[in-house]
């Protein structure tokens, strides 16, 4: 149940950063359960830097 919880949420960052629902969707299905955890861990940072990609 963690992984689910952990690639949706993944999956809205990436809609909410301008990637479409169906990209997001598959990209957060390719993430390993090891690989989300080091995502959530280090999110802040994460979403800081896709801000400011999608902002060029």
């Amino acid at each position: 149940m963690k992984c689910n919880k952990l690639q949706q949420s993944y999956q809205e960052h990436l809609v909410k950063a301008g990637v479409s629902r169906q990209k997001a969707e598959q990209a957060a299905r390719t993430l390993s359960l090891q690989e989300l955890q080091l995502i959530s861990e280090i999110w802040e940072d994460w979403g800081n830097v896709v801000a400011r990609a999608s902002g060029n």
